[in-house]
């Protein structure tokens, strides 16, 4: 992506601009973000820095393992840049990124769609160095592996079954562990074996523990399982963990069963020690059972059957699944969520959800949660922000605190003890489209605080971004669809503050805000397409992933700068005026009567003693902007008379030119700022 093209508006009397080089702006954000729906298998990222500028390849690699994707492509972006993407091709199941030598931030994206039996697939993308010899090694730190899972569609019936494939590696006897996670109760049973085509490998079945199987060496085996949840729960989750001779794992994931939500997929970055809270925030009553688990692989990290937490949960890198189980009381409830290092203020999943009776009709409802650390009187507003389309009613709110409802003054005022508030929103979404609106919670007074400013979005998928202003001033905000895998559906951003918009884009484009300090809101509708479309000639895009790009940034300065005439007598003198926006300094050079500081919108005279080219330079948070204007001379005009001495035209010029400087600048007339809106 370009940066946003600074227009400049020279005018003047046949005088001749040139634009200098712009320095950086103050970049606030530049990222990209991959956003895939509901239903499809959870994205795969890495991210990493390039210090050295050098050609890179990325190749990714379909391991076909438990079988091969139905589509596997992949993205690798620098900033706020796509630098290219590809899809595996369906006979060599590989597929290569030529990466340009630069040096930043870089992440590689990668989008599949499993095989419909399997829900599972396994891939690896390698990251070399062109200057190296072949065979190309690996990076390591730039390269990585994992599998994408398809998530699970929960069943009525209390009971779940696996069909799925796997290779073995070596000859010998491989162990089968099957783990019972007991979350949210135990399993009345899980059984099953392994075949090879329709001929049974084991005898005996497998059961929950350790089983013990012999295996012959690169053969694809059939593994199939079946789980009987408990009665009254139905509800239940294991794990299966399949290692070869040698110790080496062939298969390793974790199972929900019955009526148990398909998991949260999120990426650890780095193996690091996480904190995992889930509180039940009482409104309008307490759940029934409410309870979270998080696993890798086939290894239960953590699980908590009630509310609580537990503060030192031992995280390896890559996707951890977070499983919830939650039963309402038949009215809705209220949870926040946290997994987070603590230390480090770094959460990888953090949300506040509200979950309906199974009995009711529509989900309408949403939920934030406030610390209040003092006792007093706060404000709770909500806004609809018609963007991009207005909501189908007023949004209406309430706040409540340890399960009872606050009352509310008609303009949001309310009365609560310190600890925890929740506000429940309930908005209806436009009649087509989605709409966005904002909830604010702030204390009151002369100088109230924003102790909450959230958005939402009804009636389509949306992420959040803050960005934050420690300069005042313009800021442009660029927003790009890249095309991978393919077109969204809808893509749009808003910048808030508060109740307050600041600015908007459909699609795709830029736009300036003013900020004045302190955090501001971006809030993306961003739903990718559902149909897939044609990436090449040989490949089809995966559906329902999007990719855009977002960059923030202060304005750079724009400038006018004008000469009163193009050409002079010798010694004469032209008037320069000048006005610049988002400049905080301007400074002049090209003669000794034009340079140094001057004001960024003014004013003044400058003698011409001879051929010039004078320059105007304005720097701000965004960078500089100069300008110069050519300003020639010409002879003067001899008077033709004899007698006396004579005094040589030049010598005349010369002197009139320091007595005229000496007087501009003992005092320089400056105008008053007067700046145009560009």
């Amino acid at each position: 992506m370009q940066n946003p093209l600074i227009k400049l508006i020279v005018a003047g009397l046949t005088a001749v601009a040139a634009l200098s080089g712009m320095a950086s702006a103050d970049v606030l954000l530049d990222s990209t973000t991959l956003v895939g729906l509901p239903a499809v298998a959870a994205p795969a990222e890495l991210a990493f820095t390039a210090t050295t500028a050098e050609a890179l390849t990325v190749t990714l690699t379909d391991l076909q393992a438990p079988a091969a994707f139905s589509t596997l492509q992949i993205a690798v972006t620098l900033g706020d840049t796509l630098v290219g993407s590809a899809n595996v091709d369906a006979t060599s199941h590989t597929a290569t990124v030529a990466i340009p030598a630069a040096t930043g931030n870089y992440v590689l994206h990668v989008v599949g769609t499993p095989d419909a039996t399997q829900m599972i697939g396994g891939f690896g993308a390698c990251v070399t160095r062109n200057a190296d010899p072949t065979p190309r090694t690996c990076i390591a730190a730039d390269s990585f592996s994992g599998n994408i899972l398809t998530p699970s569609t929960p069943s009525t019936a209390p009971s779940s079954g696996l069909n799925t494939n796997f290779t073995s590696t070596v000859a010998g006897g491989y162990t089968v562990t099957i783990t019972d996670d007991v979350f949210p109760v135990a399993l009345q049973q899980v059984s099953g074996g392994i075949t090879q085509g329709s001929t049974p490998v084991n005898s005996t079945g497998f059961t929950l523990g350790a089983n013990q199987v012999t295996l012959a060496a690169g053969t694809t085996y059939t593994l199939l399982l079946g789980a009987l949840a408990d009665a009254t729960v139905q509800a239940g989750l294991y794990s299966v963990h399949i290692t070869d001779p040698t110790g080496a794992a062939v298969f390793d994931r974790t199972l929900p069963v019955g009526t148990l939500a398909s998991s949260t997929v999120v990426n650890n970055p780095a193996a690091q020690t996480l904190d995992l809270t889930l509180t039940d925030l009482m409104y309008p009553a307490a759940f029934a059972n409410l309870g979270v688990a998080v696993t890798s692989g086939s290894t239960l990290l953590a699980n908590l059957s009630t509310p609580g937490s537990n503060p030192s949960i031992a995280a390896p890198a890559g996707n951890l699944q977070v499983w919830l189980y939650t039963v309402t009381s038949g009215t809705p409830g209220v949870y926040s969520l946290s997994l987070s290092n603590a230390a480090a203020s770094n959460a990888l999943l953090s949300t506040t959800q509200v979950v309906n009776p199974s009995t009711a009709t529509t989900a309408t409802s949403y939920a934030f949660a406030v610390d209040l650390t003092a006792a007093g009187s706060y404000t709770l507003v909500v806004s609809d922000f018609q963007f991009p389309a207005a909501l189908a009613a007023t949004p209406v709110a309430t706040v409540a605190q340890n399960g009872a409802v606050l009352q509310q003054t008609s303009s949001g005022g309310f009365t609560a003890a310190a600890g925890y508030i929740v506000v429940v929103v309930n908005a209806q979404p436009p009649v087509s489209g989605a709409g966005i609106f904002g909830v604010t919670v702030a204390t009151t007074g002369m100088s109230p605080q924003l102790l909450l400013d959230q958005t939402q979005s009804v009636g389509a998928t949306f992420t959040n971004q803050t960005v934050t202003v420690t300069t005042a001033g313009s800021y442009d905000v660029t927003l790009a669809d890249l095309g991978f895998p393919a077109d969204f559906s809808s893509l749009a951003v808003v910048v808030s503050q508060g109740s307050q918009v600041l600015g908007k884009i459909f699609g795709g484009g830029t736009f300036t805000f003013s900020g004045t300090g302190g955090s501001y809101l971006l809030t993306f509708v961003d739903t990718p397409s559902s149909t897939a479309a044609t990436a090449t000639a040989t490949a089809a895009a995966t559906a329902g992933y999007g990719l855009y790009s977002v960059h923030v940034a202060s304005s750079a300065p724009t400038l006018t700068f004008t000469s009163s005439a193009a050409s002079v007598t010798a010694g004469g003198t032209v008037t320069l005026t000048w006005t610049s926006e988002n400049a905080t300094a301007c400074t002049a050079s090209g003669s000794t009567a034009w340079s140094g500081t001057e004001a960024i919108n003014g004013s003044a005279s400058v003698v011409i003693p001879s051929t010039e080219s004078l320059t105007l330079t304005c720097t701000g948070s965004g960078g500089s902007a100069s300008l110069s204007v050519n300003v020639a001379t010409t002879a003067a005009t001899s008077s033709g008379h004899s007698g006396g001495g004579s005094v040589d035209a030049g010598l005349i010029a010369g002197l009139a030119g320091l007595l005229l400087a000496r007087r501009r600048r003992r005092g320089r007339r400056v105008l008053p700022c007067n700046v145009a809106v560009m």
